[in-house]
């Protein structure tokens, strides 16, 4: 299986030498394929318009890879480029990988992943855009977090990966500064607790107790028990972008709140 897209014959020419580049890594399975297809509109249509205006000249990998390994063109990008952009979507082992390798030398890069796909425990703190693909809401948001997120670099944003991290982390645990060591400590404290936390969701899942609820909820509507202005706050500034596009989607085209009733319509 491919992980990295050839470039098009309808790709636009390279830009000047001197401009900055994003290497985009992308989990990619056989011509024709959906994940081909959706990787194909990933690089078109999210990553590359977000990024492209700044400066990158935006590109991915070529067939120079064998099966079970990998190129060492691709880990001259994974080193040297400006800016890595890495698709997490269904956890494809060479895309971690790379990703890892980027991680090594603490470049600035970029993690995205399909919606309500769950990102392995290890990076589960590191900022990740997550989009629907076929949702051109999300698409637009999604484009937005990383042209942000590479505009932040581009002004010199701190990076953060886990390796930096532990070895942060390390340095805090020996230091002969007590309050040093015992910032280690809250931070062991609080890793512990996260992991607490992911246990117990991983026992009593909430996803199904969402799919249930709203099920519960267009049920209602559907048999007219509930009216769309008995839940006008379905979105708040604490809901998720998944769940406002949900409860939008659910109330928009909806009958407007009943009218008044005229004395001399009431039955009595």
């Amino acid at each position: 299986m491919r992980h990295c897209g050839m470039a098009s014959a309808d790709d636009p020419p390279s830009r000047d030498t001197s401009e900055s580049e994003c290497f985009v890594i992308l989990p990619l399975g056989a011509a024709n394929s959906d994940v081909r297809k959706r990787s194909n509109q990933i690089f078109h249509h999210v990553i590359t318009p977000a990024v492209e205006p700044l400066g990158f000249k935006v590109t991915r990998g070529d067939t120079l890879e064998q099966s079970g390994q990998i190129s060492s063109q691709i880990i001259e990008k994974l080193l040297n480029a400006e800016l890595v952009v890495a698709d997490l979507t269904d956890h494809n082992p060479n895309v971690f990988y790379e990703l890892a390798v980027r991680h090594s030398v603490g470049k600035p890069y970029i993690q995205v992943i399909a919606e309500a796909q769950k990102l392995p425990f290890d990076i589960q703190g590191i900022r990740t855009v997550s989009f629907l693909h076929t949702d051109l809401d999300s698409v637009d948001d999604a484009k937005n977090s990383i042209a942000g997120m590479a505009r932040s670099f581009q002004e010199g944003a701190r990076v953060e990966t886990p390796l930096n991290y532990t070895m942060d982390l390390q340095s805090l645990r020996h230091s002969e500064d007590s309050d040093k060591r015992g910032i280690a400590e809250i931070i062991d404290e609080v890793s512990a607790l996260k992991r607490l936390v992911v246990a117990s969701r991983a026992r009593h899942p909430k996803s199904q107790d969402i799919v249930v609820l709203r099920s519960a909820i267009e049920e209602l509507l559907r048999t007219r028990d509930l009216a769309p202005w008995d839940i006008p706050d379905l979105r708040t500034s604490q809901t998720s972008p998944e769940h406002d596009r949900w409860a939008k989607a659910l109330l928009s085209g909806l009958l407007p709140p009943p009218q008044p009733v005229a004395d001399d319509d009431m039955p009595f």
